[in-house]
């Protein structure tokens, strides 16, 4: 029987997401739910380049990219 973990997973991998993403954190198939603790409002994501800057970045800009919820953009 699968579990929690590897049925989101097989979900987000069939429908085009990178991750989750939550508030301030995220995390792709490398770390997927690496808290032990996934919260009900984790949201399916894509990865993104770190959008912010360093004193509004949550890892103070010490990070590689960001989870952003929904589906990444259509390219143009």
């Amino acid at each position: 029987m699968p579990t929690v973990k590897e049925i989101v997973k097989e979900y987000l991998e069939k429908n085009g997401y990178d991750g989750l993403s939550r508030d301030c954190c995220g995390c792709d198939f490398d770390d997927l739910m690496d808290c032990d603790n996934p919260e009900y409002d984790c949201k399916a994501g894509y990865k993104t380049d770190c959008p912010c800057s360093t004193e509004d970045c949550a890892c103070d800009g010490d990070c590689k990219y960001h989870i952003i919820a929904g589906k990444r953009p259509a390219a143009d």
